[in-house]
C-alpha cells in the first residue's frame, strides 16, 4: 500500500507511483550507450518474477524482435536513473518490494 503523505525527493509531498509516472525523463542515459558494451562487461543475473510479468516481457521481445536481456537491461537502466538508492529503495518499499528468501 502506498502511502500518500510520504516525501519524495526535494521534500516534495505525494506517493512513490505518481513520482515515478509524472517525472518526465531524457531518452537517452548516461550510464547506457546502446550497442557500446562488450560481451566481457556483462554479468548474468537470475530472478524469479511474477508470471504475468514474465509474460509480457517474453512476448514483448518476440513481437518487437529484441532480447528479454535488453528490455530488461534498458528498463533498469531507466529506473536507477531517476534517482539514488536512498530515495529508489524508499519507492520500491512503498511499491510492495520486499526481501526474498530461497
Amino acid at each position: 500500500m502506498l502511502n500518500e503523505g510520504s516525501k519524495i525527493a526535494g521534500g516534495q509531498a505525494g506517493d512513490a507511483a505518481s513520482e515515478m509516472i509524472r517525472t518526465p525523463q531524457p531518452l537517452t542515459y548516461a550510464e547506457h550507450e546502446a550497442g557500446s558494451d562488450s560481451a566481457a562487461s556483462r554479468s548474468k543475473l537470475s530472478v524469479n518474477v511474477n508470471h504475468d510479468i514474465s509474460e509480457r516481457l517474453r512476448n514483448l521481445a518476440y513481437i518487437q524482435r529484441l532480447s528479454e536481456s535488453s528490455i530488461v537491461e534498458v528498463a533498469l537502466t531507466m529506473f536507477f536513473a531517476r534517482g539514488d538508492d536512498e530515495l529508489l529503495g524508499v519507492m520500491l518499499k512503498q511499491l510492495g518490494a520486499v526481501l526474498r528468501r530461497r
